[in-house]
């Protein structure tokens, strides 16, 4: 009881920074500024507001989280985001500082990986449900590919492809895929029945689309993937906003607006009207007062009635 409410004070502190603008978690996520169809280049979505000034770092130069309680610990998916925004940072800009504090989490990724590919993402922030995640692979494989366009090194492509075979593991077989009659699911947060999370799963997609530039075996995951969700695409649609997952979460209006980008860059990177359809739908969701007031109201009552598993403050 106690640590729940610890957890509650945490997360109406968190919120408050939020809303505040004072926090990098929840910062400003559009369609990426430097990425291509056709090769590795820049990264899908815009996490350049990831990299800052005021962002905490370990002395080797990798961000560190801190989680409810104060502890200060490495996130993977905070680390490959920054890195991706960082490389971002330095194909926009040719500053050199940017290179070096993506090469930084480089490094650390490939000392943290494990041997069957995976990474540990959830253990770090205080989750006892979670550990694995197809998010923090998708996202592995794609800072570990970028390096590997970079520098030219084959240890990167090889942890790359690592990343991405164990997200294509099977659930049932210890790693956060599910294969269903055709269909493949790629989850955030890997359990039975399955959350699907839309966030998770499309950054999940970009790690397997950036393999399959340079490794063509892996272009019928990625499609078999993008229709499976193009086919659940509905299931996300409130009527007035989208949720967050399958399990009915209503998005913030933070996950709104980063939905409205992510479904616009598959509508790029696929030949699937629907993504663009349902960005285009998303967006007129958010252009209502209304809807906005409404979606928010329900998220918090959603949370202070959830049990928290993993708390990040900042």
């Amino acid at each position: 009881m106690g640590n729940q409410l610890l957890q509650k004070l945490t997360l109406l502190k968190r919120w408050s920074k939020i809303l505040s603008g004072k926090t990098a978690v929840a910062v400003e996520q559009g369609i990426g500024k430097a990425f291509s169809t056709e090769k590795i280049a820049g990264y899908y979505n815009d996490l350049t507001g990831k990299v800052s000034d005021t962002t905490l770092l370990d002395d080797q130069g990798v961000p560190v989280t801190v989680i409810a309680g104060g502890d200060h610990r490495h996130f993977p998916i905070a680390i490959f985001q920054y890195a991706l925004g960082s490389y971002d940072k330095f194909l926009l800009t040719k500053d050199q500082k940017y290179l070096t504090s993506f090469k930084s989490c480089i490094d650390w990724a490939i000392a943290h990986q494990r041997e069957d590919g995976s990474w540990d993402a959830f253990s770090p922030i205080g989750s006892v449900k979670y550990t694995v995640s197809s998010m923090a692979q998708g996202e592995g494989a794609s800072v570990l590919l970028r390096g590997y366009v970079q520098y030219g090194d084959a240890k990167y492509l090889d942890s790359a492809r690592k990343a991405i075979d164990y997200m294509l593991v099977p659930l049932d077989k210890g790693g956060v895929s599910i294969h269903e009659n055709g269909r493949l699911y790629l989850e955030e947060y890997p359990q039975s029945p399955r959350r699907s999370v839309l966030n998770g799963w499309i950054f999940s997609l970009f790690g397997l689309f950036d393999l399959s530039l340079i490794d063509k075996s892996y272009t019928n995951y990625f499609q078999q993937s993008v229709k499976t969700l193009a086919e659940e695409l509905d299931q996300y649609d409130t009527g007035y906003w989208s949720y967050y997952d399958l399990e009915h979460r209503i998005a913030s209006p933070a996950y709104h607006k980063l939905h409205i980008a992510l479904l616009s860059v598959m509508a790029q990177l696929s030949d699937l009207r629907i993504y663009a359809e349902y960005a285009a739908k998303f967006e007129k969701y958010q252009n209502s007062s209304v809807n906005k007031y409404h979606a928010i109201a329900r998220k918090v009552i959603q949370k202070l009635s959830e049990k928290s598993d993993a708390v990040i403050v900042q």
